[in-house]
């Protein structure tokens, strides 16, 4: 018998989970809690979200909860779950809720937890230059992705994956694992374990602001640069200020070609090269305030580069 699942999510990765297991006959989603719909562009236009319409088209009831414990009682009442499944949901869950179902609540997180438990893993790992990152499937704690482990998946960083390439490879590697470990978990098959405190770290929302993704030339080094530009799209980009306006920098890399001090630049054959506090970079992609996305040769083509900040 299909067990029944209340699923928690609410962006484009929970979406692609949520399919995955209601098209699995071992599950029977009993409904999806979600955020509500929000004010979208400069109209503030209220747009359904992915989830909602699949859900609509699926037939599967919507809930809010807003953070309102009451909320997550109706919705124990109605649907009573055997298993609470969570995928970036955006909201913290009531310990009573967590501890409901008979299968309790299981999280994807994608880390290898106990290292970079919060908001932003995947930057982090990017940032910090780890060789590899993955997948944690565990079971939902009222600390902060500090539950036990079910099942953790390895994933290779590659020299050139961007926040959004790894996440994507993340996102996909979830849909082919997870059926299989809840199954597992489900029949008894897997025994749980304890994170261990004493190796995690954390990270958060204000460790990729617009202010930290600000590219400092004579504060960071070449490699740094590169790293931030990968890890910091498609939000909030990594960015400078060219000729007094700011430049949002989506592709760079690290070179040889040129030598140059912190914060010294160079335009050559429809190059530009700038200086860090340790190697040169190369900029590839960019973004001047006010104009369109463009390659180097085409931004160079119309503009003279006479100040970097």
């Amino acid at each position: 018998m299909a067990v029944k699942t209340l699923f928690l999510g609410s962006n484009h990765e929970a979406l692609e989970t949520l399919k995955t297991l209601n098209e699995n006959t071992n599950f029977e989603i009993v409904a999806v809690i979600t955020q509500p719909d929000k004010p979208v562009g400069r109209k503030k236009e209220i747009v359904e979200t992915d989830i909602k319409k699949y859900c609509k088209k699926k037939n599967i009831p919507i809930h809010y909860t807003k953070d309102d414990i009451e909320k997550y009682e109706e919705a124990l009442k109605i649907f009573r779950p055997e298993l609470n499944v969570c995928k970036s949901f955006g909201e913290i869950i009531p310990e009573f809720f967590l501890d409901y179902p008979k299968y309790k609540s299981i999280n994807v997180h994608f880390s290898l937890l106990p290292k970079y438990r919060g908001a932003v893993p995947i930057q982090m790992a990017i940032l910090n230059g780890e060789e590899n990152t993955g997948i944690s499937i565990v079971r939902i704690s009222k600390n902060l992705d500090a539950g036990s482990i079910l099942a953790q998946f390895k994933e290779k960083i590659e020299e050139d994956d961007t926040n959004v390439t790894l996440r994507k490879r993340l996102v996909k590697k979830t849909t082919e694992v997870l059926p299989d470990v809840l199954i597992k978990w489900v029949d008894g098959e897997i025994q749980e374990k304890v994170q261990d405190e004493s190796k995690a770290t954390y990270c958060y929302k204000e460790d990729i602001s617009k202010e930290k993704a600000k590219i400092n030339f004579k504060k960071h080094t070449g490699q740094e640069i590169e790293r931030m530009v990968r890890a910091f799209v498609p939000w909030p980009v990594a960015w400078t200020v060219f000729n007094g306006k700011k430049t949002k920098i989506f592709e760079v890399k690290i070179t040889e070609e040129e030598n140059l001090k912190p914060q010294e630049f160079l335009t050559k054959d429809l190059k530009l090269f700038i200086g860090a506090k340790e190697g040169t970079i190369e900029i590839l992609r960019l973004q001047m305030e006010g104009k369109k996305t463009m390659d180097i040769k085409e931004f160079l083509n119309g503009i003279t580069v006479a100040s970097i900040q």
